[in-house]
């Protein structure tokens, strides 16, 4: 086997429990369910336009019941909250609290620790140049069938429905 995958493997595990590690630090290591909380957190605090669990397992491409537990675990932990459709009280809408937009930002804070410390020693040029190289390594992955980010990272939310006056 190449040399160079096993050194690559190391450095995104190691990466990997770095981040954590760094998380942890900042006091967001407990957030079970990031993927949803940055979901979440690109909808407006606004009844009208915050998502029913129904349309964030759509939106995510998970199970129901994935979302489900996952929102039930971070409604527990105080990072999100339900509330009553106003249109349709059979439905809740979900809302992200601000101790989880606090934990978000805690986390691109631990993020940008962890990929200052990686890059010590590095010219802006060779920082570009890895930028690239690693654009290169996913756009060979993606011709082999690896999965692209926007089929699993959500779009941005979208426009609520007109109401007719």
């Amino acid at each position: 086997m190449d040399d160079s995958a096993l050194l690559f493997n190391q450095l995104l595990r190691t990466h990997h429990n770095a981040c954590m590690a760094a998380l942890a630090r900042h006091g967001a290591g407990d957030v079970g369910s990031p993927r949803l909380l940055v979901a979440l957190a690109q909808y407006p605090d606004d009844p009208d336009r915050a998502p029913t669990q129904r349309e964030l397992a759509d939106l995510l491409h998970s199970a129901p019941a994935t979302v489900a537990a996952s929102l039930k675990c971070l409604e527990r932990q105080g990072y999100v909250t339900r509330r009553v459709d106003p249109a349709d009280s059979r439905r809740n809408r979900i809302f992200i609290t601000q101790k989880a937009r606090d934990a978000l930002e805690a986390g691109l804070q631990a993020f940008r620790q962890v990929d200052d410390a990686m890059y010590q020693g590095f010219s802006p040029e060779e920082r570009e140049q890895v930028y690239q190289f690693h654009r290169r390594m996913l756009e060979n992955l993606y011709q082999i069938g690896g999965k692209r980010w926007d089929e699993w990272c959500p779009p941005s939310p979208p426009e609520p429905p007109r109401k007719e006056v």
